[in-house]
């Protein structure tokens, strides 16, 4: 489970300028394909029936477009199901009846069942820190269950006593005193230990993790990632994944190792991520990605960098974290869910378990198109997780160990609710859902199949923005509804005069009809905004600023303060302007220059998102026009308000330009280390 990081993300250069990333392979993987038991086992039913209804027969899943490898890992991450039990969780199969819950999953379709595994998730009391209390005994009681429906087991390393995500990678307790040195040798000994004891039990592990969602390393301090010297970090990091995986080998010789990052879509970070693992030689045989698609952009975005990275590393690819949400409904003091209807619109889905079945069709159907049949396998996460009091995704204690490094702090804290119920795989009362079934549909040519048509309008009414001095033009798209739960684009065909009239400054409204058949209406504000590429959204692939933006000023000189960034913190469009530095204080100006800026009385306008603490402050930060004789500015200082708080608008009105000149737009900084701002959406308009 990905937590969005909100400060400082990995630098996302594909284009390596620092020491250490050259085009050095690295050994070749002896990975070639995953083996299935066939086991025979008998249904193991209960007394207890649920007599809700679900549309099991009416489900419509097309087939996928390529063909996925018969080895395809069709896997789920259900770490959450024995605390479920243990709180009095059933399950129960389509008929209502209840059953064993790895059974209902095997008769799905499921063949891979992954399992995090922490090192210690409790207190020295052995007070436990919720999320599933993923230690090896219980994991071990997991695997045995999903062993014997005949499921491959991956096992998933976090290297954490608790959650590991792009926002937290906490040294385990027992490891806290060690030095940088012996943290390696501590990590491939665990490995080898925790997979010994599965061993031990009778278990055979098919597929290990080294780490989970390493973005931003791992280890704590030790790992963590500077994009300040990658080079650095990546030697350490190569060496913390080297023992992981040599120490998995040397209990199940052929076990799969995956490196797994979060951000599926995103084709720079991969690139960039993969390039420096290969200069150092760290010979992994599975990628591994996380792709929540209201979290990580486009399933295009998706098929992109799966091709891309496979075709870059010769590595297949999996999906080992994804989801999507079957219902909004909330259980007071019981669930805090992290999916909301709000998400459609981003993630491209409707709300329900036909638009979850979709949701994973798409996904499989990305892998089944990577070249080479690269796509290896996919896996849901939580499926099984019901709401119930108790099932955390952590306590007090919890939440002090991953937010301050120890759970000394719980006293600061209250426990929490459950957080992905609404995106399972079985309804509230624990009956398995319609969408349940969606590996086995897909595995049999789909089920249902019809040609997707739109149904609905997703909205009649528009709005946008039009830049006239960049030649935009009135937008070629809009939203419609399907008759598989997806949100997709379809053509519109606007009235012609009333578009014609979009040529002039002013506010328009314009008619016409969306997919061939729904009439939608545009208010469409048409400026001309003086500011080229206001956005940042013609900046090409890398995250190096680029004509017609600048940067000058900028201390520490010769290192990368100011970058474009293309997560999840834009405020429009897909990039904004991003800066940070981890280790020193620094400063800057960003700036561009404007041509013959017409006389007229202007208006510069624009917006931040910026880190509020006092340790990490900003000490100076202003937006300014200038002229050859004339400085207009803003002092945004007091407007660094923390990601909570959102966008900032920074507006200077009436600057009065008496004559046709050339002007510059721009912001100068000074910031403690670690302090964070994102910079989006310019507007220079004439009154």
């Amino acid at each position: 489970m990905e937590k969005q990081f909100k400060g400082w993300l990995l630098a996302l250069a594909t284009v390596c300028v620092l020491a250490g990333c050259g085009t050095k392979k690295s050994t070749t993987n002896d990975f070639s394909s995953f083996t299935y038991q066939t086991v025979q086992w008998t249904p193991t039913l209960g007394s207890k029936t649920n007599a809700e209804t679900h549309n099991y027969g009416k489900l419509n899943i097309n087939p996928v477009t390529g063909s996925l490898r018969s080895d395809f890992a069709y896997g789920v991450d259900a770490s959450m199901i024995q605390k479920i039990e243990d709180l009095g969780g059933v399950y129960y199969n389509q008929d209502g009846t209840e059953q064993d819950v790895y059974q209902i999953l095997s008769d799905a379709g499921v063949n891979f069942f992954r399992l995090r595994l922490w090192n210690d998730p409790a207190d020295k009391y052995g007070r436990t820190y919720g999320g599933g209390e993923n230690g090896i005994d219980q994991d071990i009681k997991m695997a045995k269950r999903a062993a014997a429906v005949g499921m491959n087991i991956c096992l998933d390393f976090h290297y954490s006593d608790f959650w590991a995500d792009p926002d937290h990678q906490v040294i385990p307790k027992a490891w806290q005193s060690l030095s940088a040195d012996e943290v390696p040798s501590a990590l491939q000994t665990y490995t080898t230990e925790a997979l010994t004891k599965f061993k031990e039990a009778g278990l055979s592990v098919s597929a290990v993790q080294i780490g989970n969602e390493i973005n931003n390393g791992m280890m704590g301090t030790y790992g963590a990632i500077s994009w300040n010297d990658m080079a650095t970090s990546f030697a350490y990091i190569s060496k913390l994944l080297k023992a992981g995986i040599a120490g998995a080998k040397s209990v199940f010789p052929s076990v799969a190792t995956i490196i797994h990052l979060s951000s599926g879509a995103n084709k720079d970070e991969y690139s960039t991520y993969f390039k420096y693992l290969e200069n150092n030689g760290v010979n992994y045989d599975i990628i591994g990605a996380s792709y929540y698609p209201h979290l990580h952009g486009s399933l295009t975005k998706l098929q992109a960098n799966m091709n891309a990275i496979t075709s870059q590393t010769g590595r297949p690819v999996m999906i080992m974290e994804t989801s999507w949400g079957f219902t909004n409904d909330s259980i007071e003091n019981v669930t805090a869910n992290q999916y909301d209807k709000s998400d459609e619109d981003t993630g491209g889905y409707l709300t329900g378990e036909q638009s979850q079945a979709t949701c994973v069709r798409d996904v499989l159907d990305v892998l089944s198109q990577v070249p080479n049949q690269k796509g290896l396998g996919c896996f849901y996460w939580e499926p099984g997780w019901l709401p119930l009091a108790g099932a955390s995704w952590a306590t007090a204690r919890g939440q002090s160990y991953i937010y301050n490094g120890d759970d000394k702090h719980a006293s600061s804290y209250t426990d929490g609710l459950a957080t992905w119920c609404n995106q399972g795989w079985f309804s509230y009362t624990g009956k398995a859902l319609a969408s349940a079934y969606v590996y086995k549909y897909v595995k049999a040519g789909g089920v249902n199949a019809v040609a997707e048509v739109s149904t609905n309008a997703r909205s009649t009414a528009y709005s946008a923005e039009i830049n006239l001095a960049a030649n935009e033009t009135l937008p070629t798209t809009g939203k419609v509804e399907t008759n598989l739960g997806a949100i997709r684009d379809a053509s519109v065909t606007w009235d012609s005069t009333e578009a014609a009239a979009c040529s002039q400054v002013g506010t328009h409204e314009v008619h016409g009809t969306l997919d061939g058949k729904y009439a939608v209406t545009l208010t469409a504000k048409c400026i001309e905004n003086y500011v080229v590429d206001p956005g940042f959204e013609n900046q090409g692939e890398t995250d190096i600023l680029k004509d017609p933006w600048h940067i000058r000023d900028q201390n520490p000189s010769t290192d990368k303060v100011v970058k474009l960034d293309r997560k999840s913190d834009t405020r429009s469009g897909e990039t904004d302007l991003n800066w940070y530095h981890s280790t020193a204080d620094y400063s800057f100006n960003v700036y561009q220059n404007i041509k013959s800026l017409p006389a007229g009385t202007y208006t510069l306008q624009t917006y931040l998102m910026a880190e509020r603490n006092a340790t990490y402050a900003t000490k100076s930060l202003v937006f300014y026009l200038k002229t050859s004789g004339q400085t207009f500015s803003f002092d945004a200082k007091d407007l660094c308000l923390g990601w909570s708080s959102g966008y900032q608008t920074i507006t200077i009105s009436n600057i009065v330009i008496s004559s046709t000149m050339d002007v510059e737009v721009g912001i100068t900084a000074s910031c403690a280390a670690r302090a964070w701002a994102h910079n989006d959406d310019w507007s220079l308009v004439k009154a």
